[in-house]
Formats: C-alpha cells, structure tokens, sequence
C-alpha cells in the first residue's frame, strides 16, 4: 500500500516531528535511554494486542534527516515496514509517501479479499495521520509565532 501526499510544511518540521515522536516511543518502550539511529532495535508491547503478537520489535532500517524514514514491526504472527519518503517542494511544502508492506507469518491464512480491504482501510487512515501531522505542525508554528510577538 502506498499514499503521497502534499503537506503545507517544511522537510525539517516534518522530519523532526517524526523523529520527536520515536524518540517518545522509545523512552515510553524502555527502561534506558537509548539513541535514536539507523540499526537501532527495541522491543515494546502492542496496545491494541493481547497474547500471541502483542510484542512487537522495532527495527530502524533508515534514517536520513529530512529525506527518509524506514522501520520494520515484527511479531509472532506479522511483519509490517513502514517507509516515509519526504520530497521538498518548496522551503514550506512538502511531498510525503508513505508505503507499507505487510506480510501475514501466521499459519492462519488471510484470504485475499480481507487483504484488499485491509489495505484499502490503511490508505485512508494514512492519509489522515498525515494530514493530523501537518495540522499539528501549522498549530506548533502558531503558537511559536504568536509566543514571539509577545
């Protein structure tokens, strides 16, 4: 599944807030401090799983500032990477896609049809996590422009 998008914000403000994000991720996941870098593995708990599947590794394939983003989820029963590629239009629009490979390693089998639909469904929610990301972002430079003026 792949979705590119045009954001309203910079390669950097994205960028960062992405990287503000795992770096959340990570303290949330472990008890030391670990550095946030390409090779990087950590193990956390699924939210949304209990049981067979519920922890998760988390691999950072690549991490190139303001350009790339790759990491991949493994669990007893799937395999997800995620990509983010960002494109800079201008100093203040951006182009992100967005890809995700899935791959079911479970001895149950997903029949075709529910894959598409999963996939379908991913797609929507993707698009509107990056818009929420551009929201929050334009929201963050508000405040900042506001604080300044004062």
């Amino acid at each position: 599944m792949k979705v590119s998008i045009e954001l309203n914000v910079s390669d950097k403000e994205f960028y960062d807030m992405m990287v503000n994000s795992l770096n959340e991720d990570l303290k949330n996941s472990n008890k030391k401090v670990l550095e946030l870098k390409e090779g990087l593995k950590y193990k956390k708990k699924s939210t949304q799983r209990k049981g067979v599947g519920s922890e998760i590794t988390v691999h950072i394939k690549r991490l190139i500032p303001n350009q790339l983003y790759v990491a991949t989820f493994t669990t007893a029963i799937d395999h997800t990477q995620i990509t983010y590629k960002i494109e800079s239009l201008n100093e203040s629009k951006i182009k992100v896609t967005y890809e995700e490979e899935y791959e079911n390693v479970s001895s149950r089998e997903v029949p075709a049809w529910r894959q598409k639909m999963a996939e379908k469904q991913s797609a929507k929610k993707a698009k509107k996590m990056l818009k929420e990301v551009e929201k929050f972002i334009l929201n963050e430079r508000k405040k900042k422009t506001n604080s300044s003026k004062k």
